[in-house]
């Protein structure tokens, strides 16, 4: 079946090269999200709604 649906194709690479450009950007973005960020990141903004004090980096004008 597929034999006959890629019969009438003149560029039959170019879904390969499609799915393995789109499986890098996936495993790229999985990988920065999951595997490159710190951990202690994630700590600290996961306490950030329940702490008290204000963080001490990056407030914004309206917060002052």
């Amino acid at each position: 079946m597929w034999k006959t649906f890629y019969a009438g194709m003149e560029h039959v690479h170019l879904p390969l090269f499609s799915l393995l450009l789109f499986l890098a950007v996936f495993f790229g973005v999985v990988a920065w999200v999951y595997g490159l960020r710190r951990p202690s990141d994630f700590d600290a903004l996961a306490a950030l709604p329940l702490s008290d004090t204000p963080p001490s980096s990056g407030a914004s004008s309206h917060e002052q």
